[in-house]
């Protein structure tokens, strides 16, 4: 582990275009950054100090500089030498927690290549995190989200179900003439896991959605959200041929966790 030396000197400056912006940080966030500088320009000085590494890279504080820049206050800071964005991770895991944006963005501009197609597909199809987690990774059968956030977090994201996700989530952009809000989190999830289900048809399901429309609502829960699938799935078919995901696929505690007969 390379050694972290703390110049014990505090310093002042004016000259704002000594810091760095650290590769992979967050990026500024303007309701943060407008609410520093009220409360600067209420009392006159910048209440805390900026932290950089040797190389004049922020590691906690680019609000602060900002901030000081916008009213022409002194930026006082300290220097950590061999600090890094890994020190930004810790020092935020305290503070305001990393969002998956900040996580994305981070390995992102480090050229992880998994997190480069994951914010690809992600942009282009309009799902939030745990939606492209599901329909990019290979999550079936776990029970819990603890270890796909970490995996996540420590740049462990790894894409493993790309071709699936794509045809899955054509299928879901299908549905949209049908349902507007087919981008519900609960949703997808719901329609990830009939896509495991061999009884499930897709073009079927599109048909008789289009005759009962009205049958597909929001829903608060992912086993609400199968309940109506399964309704719509069961117009118009005989009783001995009707399918059931609600009780097959509606396990609260698990992704795509098949009950037990």
């Amino acid at each position: 582990m390379k050694t972290k030396k703390l110049k014990r000197k505090i310093f002042k400056t004016y000259d704002y275009s000594l810091f760095k912006k650290l590769r992979g940080n967050r990026d500024l966030r303007e309701a943060h950054l407008k609410a520093i500088t009220k409360s600067m320009e209420e009392d006159g000085y910048s209440h805390n100090l900026v932290q950089v590494n040797e190389k004049m890279e922020v590691i906690e504080g680019q609000h602060h500089v900002e901030s000081c820049k916008a009213l022409g206050l002194p930026v006082y800071y300290y220097v950590v030498e061999g600090a890094n964005i890994n020190d930004v991770s810790v020092l935020n895991t305290t503070r305001k927690s990393w969002s998956f944006d900040d996580w994305m963005g981070r390995y992102v501009k480090y050229n992880y290549q998994e997190y480069k197609f994951y914010q690809c597909y992600k942009e282009k199809w309009g799902f939030d995190h745990w939606s492209t987690i599901f329909l990019l990774c290979r999550t079936k059968g776990v029970r819990g989200r603890g270890k796909l956030k970490k995996a996540f977090e420590t740049g462990n994201l790894k894409i493993e179900t790309l071709e699936e996700g794509k045809e899955w989530a054509k299928r879901i952009m299908d549905i949209k003439p049908f349902y507007s809000n087919y981008k519900r989190r609960a949703f997808i999830q719901a329609m990830i896991r009939v896509f495991h289900d061999s009884r499930y048809n897709h073009k079927t399901f599109l048909k008789k959605l289009s005759l009962v429309r009205d049958r597909m609502y929001d829903c608060s829960r992912v086993g609400l959200y199968l309940q109506r699938i399964d309704d719509i799935m069961n117009y118009g078919t005989p009783k001995n041929q009707r399918v059931n995901f609600y009780y097959q696929w509606g396990d609260s505690d698990s992704i795509f966790q098949v009950k037990a007969a």
